[in-house]
């Protein structure tokens, strides 16, 4: 497999409160990307290791400069969304990619399962206990999430709507794995979507369901949690 790792944003509404990329947040004495990187390797499942770099890129780069990667710059990153990130971060991959936010924390059991799990689909790792991370982040349980729903053989079928009524079976990590077969595919639906300002990640996913495109969801307890705001990060360090 390869790794993507997409770092290219400002993250505007912790920065001010950190004055750093979100990434670089560190816990438990390394940062968040590094922390990706570093269960990467030790897992010796990624031929390689790209990161899609933006704002404060030189930041980034030197952060990582004892690490082998391959730094990939979105300039355009204060103007599009994370499609175009994720777009120029799969374009020169030749095997299954493994693509990842860098401003969440989460177990190295992600990175194995969907190894064990990798066929010919999509896969989307799913959240389940995602009310008791909501709990630690202090968030708002109808407000701050979206739908995210699957069949009986775990296919999705929807994910990236706002809820009204019935709460979601899991929530979006930032994980998506994408097949070898499925790259230039994927690259073609982007494309299909560059002058949609509003399309985000789960959005997108979504818009490869009405497409047909199966995409697996491996749904588990994980260790997981995401640095959204400086609130998130205040209460990460009050619970653990």
């Amino acid at each position: 497999m390869e790794l993507v790792i997409l770092a290219a944003g400002k993250g505007s509404r912790i920065f001010k409160s950190i004055n750093r990329n979100k990434c670089l947040i560190k816990i438990h004495k390394q940062t968040l990307i590094e922390k990706i990187i570093n269960d990467a390797i030790s897992l010796k499942l990624f031929k390689k290791i790209n990161v899609v770099t933006g704002y404060r890129k030189n930041k980034i780069i030197e952060k990582l400069k004892n690490y082998k990667v391959n730094f990939i710059f979105n300039k355009d990153f204060n103007k599009k969304e994370m499609l175009h990130s994720l777009k120029l971060g799969i374009k020169n991959c030749k095997n299954d990619t493994l693509v990842t936010y860098s401003d969440i924390i989460f177990s190295k059991r992600v990175f194995q399962d969907i190894n064990l799990n990798k066929k010919t689909n999509y896969i989307l790792p799913v959240l389940r206990n995602w009310k008791k991370v909501w709990k630690i982040r202090k968030k708002e349980i109808i407000d701050d999430c979206e739908s995210l729903n699957f069949d009986r053989n775990f296919y999705l079928t929807d994910i990236g709507k706002k809820i009204i009524k019935n709460l979601p079976k899991g929530q979006f990590m930032g994980i998506f794995f994408i097949p070898k077969k499925k790259i230039k595919k994927t690259m073609k639906y982007i494309d299909q979507n560059k002058n949609n300002k509003k399309m985000h990640t789960t959005s997108f996913i979504d818009y490869l369901v009405t497409k047909k495109q199966k995409i697996k969801c491996i749904v588990k307890n994980y260790n997981w949690y995401e640095f959204d705001d400086i609130e998130d990060l205040k209460n990460f360090k009050k619970q653990y």
